[in-house]
């Protein structure tokens, strides 16, 4: 990625219920301008949302699902955009007692948290400005999440919400031993198992560690004679050695070389050989994300899809308050209000409002709208800000061939040293019959740009070549057909152009890009948000966090010689969400 131009000379001072069906719509004043309706039924949701729950259902970790204090006294709030961060914020202010106006550019609420089902389009605008637009053709009642597809154990506000909202979760599984690996740089270009990787991995680590215990090559001031035998006793269990010469011959832990019977007891397979380990890379692949505390099972997802969440928010939100295609092109700030231009259906609006909060992707906000009145700081951040491209491919599958005796694997990732990167098989519907859905390649960063710039055949052409590393049913179209497959390049979707920020806490100016953008602009009238502005980038979770944050700052919860504080480190965008 390209360093930060240089930045200004002189900055300021860094101060099982099933989800809810689609949501209804209408059109206004005849045009196709959309806003959503249902103040009926939002008012049993409303209070819901303000903690009409028994107790035990009570478990947020913040204030951002409380009945808030009646702070608003009418005044004006422009939300930008109507994702996950825009819809809570809308929300809570609206209870809050301010007037509410959300802006979407888009045709739909959701952001990127979005699950596609039959007839659901992805429109793609590339370099030459040729728009793209594919149509969903999955069969009736299967769906794919292309964004968001799994929460965290630790997203405690999402769980939160999800309680409020009756959102049913269940487990998404992150990692099963049964998925496989594959690169061309070792095992004759072979998948092998991810338990067969791991723990044959463990085990020559344990025998290379064994030998240097019996060498005493350890610290004698760090452990005593008992405490290296009992380390010793740790690593012949750890990596499964032999008790006679403490070295590493195989392990059942990485499978077994014959099926099981009467007459066969358990038998591990001959051990990978440790040079095809090394050279292979595999660590270089993701291989032990799973291990990372982000993805630590257990996780969850929606159930029957992710959007689920953002609909049951959006449901509570008054009619008229929403405006779909409704692209902001100008926001002009000063001490006493921001004023902010738009274009829908019904013409060109250009409002004045006493506040703004803007979960505009910082590349829309770069290239397309024009900014007045902000500090240089700010400008300068949001010029050299980063993000990451993303992208998914989706097949429809006539069965679902993974859970197959031959390969025995029930959710989880394969991964891929190409540019697929990934195939996720699906937590739900284990063992049903019949016809599936499956990612069959998720990619971000370098290989995210290059798949995205593949067209959409190409694009299946790529993920069907490396899904067939893995498993021969990729040779099949009548198994895996091209007809119903997805796929989106995040960076190419209009007013969406990223898969998420980018931040890396080896690079200096991102800290203080990140700090001149989490703070508010002008007098506490304008401040950004989403999860691209928290610590938890590409999370629904860092969505709610940023919302919450953006709200105290809103309703002077904060005091700016209190918070308005340096910024020590930024997030780990790669380690969080690739």
């Amino acid at each position: 990625m390209p360093r930060p131009r240089a930045p200004p000379a002189a900055p300021p001072h860094p101060r099982r219920f099933r989800p809810q069906g689609d949501m209804m719509e209408n059109s206004h004043k005849g045009s196709s301008r959309r806003n959503f309706l249902g103040m009926a039924a939002s008012a049993g949701l409303l209070q819901v949302m303000t903690g009409a729950l028994p107790a035990h259902a009570e478990s947020a970790p913040s204030r951002l699902f409380t009945p808030p204090p009646r702070k608003g006294n009418g005044r004006s709030v422009a939300i930008l955009g109507a994702g996950v961060s825009g819809m809570t914020a809308a929300v809570k202010l609206v209870q809050a007692g301010f007037a509410v106006t959300v802006l979407e550019a888009q045709d739909h609420t959701n952001g990127r948290a979005r699950t596609l089902r039959r007839g659901d389009t992805i429109t793609e605008v590339w370099a030459d400005g040729s728009s793209h637009t594919l149509t969903c053709q999955f069969d009736q009642g299967l769906y794919l999440n292309i964004g968001p597809s799994r929460l965290s154990h630790q997203h405690q506000r999402v769980f939160a919400l999800c309680r409020r909202f009756r959102i049913p979760l269940e487990p998404y599984i992150m990692q099963a031993t049964a998925n496989l690996y594959q690169t061309d740089k070792a095992f004759q270009k072979s998948a092998r198992t991810y338990r067969q990787v791991a723990f044959d991995t463990r085990g020559y680590v344990a025998e290379y560690a064994a030998a240097a215990v019996k060498k005493g090559l350890l610290d004698s001031d760090r452990l005593t004679d008992s405490q290296r035998e009992r380390l010793l006793t740790l690593l012949i269990e750890f990596g499964q050695l032999s008790k006679t010469d403490h070295s590493f011959h195989g392990s059942t832990r990485s499978g077994l070389a014959k099926p099981l019977s009467v007459s066969q007891a358990a038998e591990g397979p001959d051990p990978l050989r440790l040079a095809d380990l090394l050279d292979s890379e595999f660590w270089n692949d993701q291989f032990f994300r799973g291990d990372d505390n982000t993805w630590q099972s257990p996780m969850f997802q929606a159930v029957g899809g992710m959007d689920a969440i953002v609909r049951a928010i959006a449901k509570t939100v008054p009619a008229g308050i929403i405006t779909l295609n409704a692209p902001v092109h100008a926001i002009r700030l000063t001490d006493d209000n921001v004023r902010v231009s738009w274009k829908d259906a019904d013409g060109t609006h250009d409002k004045t409002f006493d506040h703004c909060l803007s979960s505009i992707p910082i590349p829309v906000l770069r290239q397309r709208v024009h900014l007045e009145g902000f500090s240089p700081e700010f400008t300068w951040a949001v010029e050299n800000a980063q993000n990451s491209g993303a992208v998914k491919v989706g097949w429809q599958v006539t069965q679902r061939f993974w859970e197959s005796e031959r390969y025995q694997i029930y959710g989880g990732i394969s991964w891929l040293g190409n540019l697929a990167r990934q195939i996720v098989y699906p937590s739900n519907d284990c063992f049903a019959p019949g016809k599936a859905t499956l990612t069959g390649a998720y990619s971000s960063y370098d290989a995210g740009r290059q798949l995205g710039e593949q067209t959409h055949v190409q694009r299946l052409a790529t993920a069907r070549e490396a899904g067939a590393k893995l498993h021969q049913e990729f040779l099949s179209r009548s198994i895996v057909p091209d007809e119903k497959a997805i796929s989106i390049a995040w960076q190419k979707v209009p007013y969406i152009q990223h898969g998420w920020a980018h931040w890396d806490p080896a690079i200096p100016d991102h800290k203080r890009i990140y700090q001149s953008l989490i703070y508010p602009q002008g007098n506490n009238r304008f401040l950004m948000m989403g999860d691209q502005l928290s610590a938890l980038p590409g999370w629904q979770e860092g969505a709610l966090m940023s919302a919450e944050w953006a709200l105290q700052w809103l309703t002077g919860d904060r005091r700016e010689s209190e918070t308005r504080t340096p910024v020590h480190r930024v997030p780990d965008s790669k380690t969080l969400t690739t």
